[in-house]
């Protein structure tokens, strides 16, 4: 008996190995091409920026997709309505609506992750925002960005391409403008 427990022990451990090696590959996390690609000093293009979501504005049936607002400078923010820190940085997001507005730059872009229709039109509401926001429901859109925590964003430049990432809260309004003035001039 002694003799065949040996490589029984010995198939089970090795398949146990070879299980989390899968386990490992297929769940490494998020994609950070993005990032390496700012850090290496090049502009990749936005993902997905043709790609048509559905615009949280209470009316059904509307997309949109980021090459909508191309010619002009794009900041796209992933938040949620269950996001703490989404809503804490969610004055500074309008007060740079305002700057690109006023200024004629461009615009912000909230795409809300993986939130229910309801709870996100009344973070839109609560928080008074004027900018365009569309729902990725089920985070796919995100994927592309490398994004799975909250908020997260990316400041494009007129022709699409990302110029800087933010992942986590935006917690000064002066990295911010410092992003949407490179994107202007990129």
């Amino acid at each position: 008996m002694k003799r065949r427990l040996g490589p029984i022990v010995t198939v089970l451990v090795g398949a146990a190995l070879v299980a989390m090696l899968v386990y490992g590959l297929t769940k490494q996390g998020t994609s950070r091409a993005l990032d390496a690609a700012i850090e290496a000093g090049h502009h990749p293009p936005a993902p997905n920026a043709s790609t048509a979501l559905p615009v949280l504005d209470g009316v059904l049936g509307r997309s949109a997709a980021l090459t909508h607002w191309r010619g002009g400078v794009v900041v796209v923010n992933f938040w949620a309505s269950w996001c703490s820190t989404c809503n804490a940085e969610a004055g500074l997001l309008e007060r740079a609506q305002d700057l690109l507005a006023s200024h004629h730059e461009g615009t912000i872009v909230g795409i809300t992750y993986k939130d229910l229709t309801g709870k996100s039109l009344g973070a839109i509401k609560h928080f008074g925002f004027t900018f365009p926001n569309l729902r990725d429901i089920d985070g796919s859109y995100a994927e592309g960005y490398g994004t799975a925590q909250l908020p997260e964003t990316f400041v494009l430049n007129r022709q699409l391409r990302v110029v800087a990432i933010s992942r986590g809260q935006i917690t000064s309004l002066p990295w911010l403008t410092a992003a949407i003035q490179q994107a202007a001039h990129t």
